[in-house]
Parts: C-alpha cells; structure tokens; sequence
C-alpha cells in the first residue's frame, strides 16, 4: 500500500492481543492524518452511528451519490440504515473516517466490505467519501486498514464495482501496491484485488 499515513492509537486503542479477527475488527480504532494533515480517526461503524450517516449522507452531492450507488437516491431508509450500521464484523466490516470528538463527531468516509457469501475469501468492496474531504487521501487510507482486517478474517480477494468515469476511485485501487484484475461491462469496471500479497 501506499506510504504517507501516519497512525497511532486514537481514544481508544485497538487491541489485537488475544482478540478474535471479528472482535478486533468491531473495536477498531486508530489515529491518522490525511495527506494534507487533517487529523482523522479511522474506526469501526457502529450501531450508534445512524443519525451521523443519514447526516453524513444528506451532505452528499447528487454525483457522489450516483457515484456510490449507481443512482440517485435522496435519503437512506431506516432498513438501509440498519444494514449499514448493525455489522457482524465476520462477513460484513465498516469502517468510519471521522473529524471531531463525542457529541461533535462527523462522519466524513465511510468503507465496507461484505463477503460474497457467507464464509467466502471473497468480499465486494465499497467506499463513499464527503464532497470536501475528496482529493485528500480518505478513501486510500480506508483501504488500506480494510485490507488488514479482511487479512485477519481470512478474506483474500476484494471486489469493487465502479462506474468506468469515476477515475478518482479507480486510482485508489490501481496505486494500492496490490495486483488486480479488471474488466468492464456496461460502463462498469470491475477491480479485483489480490490481498496475498498485502502486508
């Protein structure tokens, strides 16, 4: 992966020890910068965070939204909601970006990945970051602590579907240091990415 993330324990440090993969990824926690400095913590989603993703999400422009979903939605449903905050951390794992502490805590990134199926070394990948945090370095720095975690629950394979136009996300995955398969279909490229080789 690309250098240039500077992390160290943030509030709460993580706690790899004797943790299992699925309790570590839950309580993930960790302090980084983005390229231009911006201090930021990278930590697991949890069930609390639905207030600050339907915010997160009501401050999204209409492109990035396309961008991430494929059409334009205008809200996020109390089901979608839930299934983006209630997490297994086995088959399905989010992680938050966020600025600001306690009360005052913004949601700026938010990455996932969910296993192809139950069990599978194979997961689709996902990534949605605020129109004024983009440029910046967010959605490189998701993925690479994705990719340690999806190594510890066994996973070897990310996919992401992404629409061919959207090059910003597409560099992220092809600068990543990891080897990759692509196709396109229908203006949509899909990225595999090969994590045996991830460190």
């Amino acid at each position: 992966m690309k250098a240039g993330f500077q992390s160290s324990p943030c509030t709460e440090p993580d706690t790899a020890g004797s943790a299992s993969a699925e309790a570590y990824a839950a309580g993930f926690r960790a302090r980084a910068a983005l390229r231009d400095g911006t201090s930021v913590c990278v930590r697991a989603v949890r069930a609390d965070d639905k207030e600050r993703m339907r915010i997160a999400f009501e401050r999204l422009s209409a492109q990035t939204v396309y961008k991430r979903f494929f059409h334009h939605m205008t809200d996020l449903s109390p089901g979608a909601l839930r299934a983006a905050t209630e997490l297994d951390f086995r088959d399905h794992v989010g992680l938050a970006l966020t600025v600001g502490k306690e009360a005052g805590e913004r949601l700026i990134a938010v990455a996932q990945f969910v296993r192809v199926a139950p069990g599978e070394s194979c997961a689709e990948v996902a990534f949605v970051v605020a129109d004024d945090y983009q440029h910046r370095g967010a959605a490189t720095l998701l993925l690479r602590h994705l990719v340690r975690l999806a190594l510890g629950l066994g996973i070897r394979e990310l996919l992401a579907l992404v629409l061919e136009d959207n090059r910003e996300m597409l560099e992220v995955f092809e600068n990543s240091g990891l080897p990759l398969r692509q196709s396109v279909e229908g203006g949509i490229r899909r990225v595999v990415l090969s994590l045996g080789l991830a460190t």
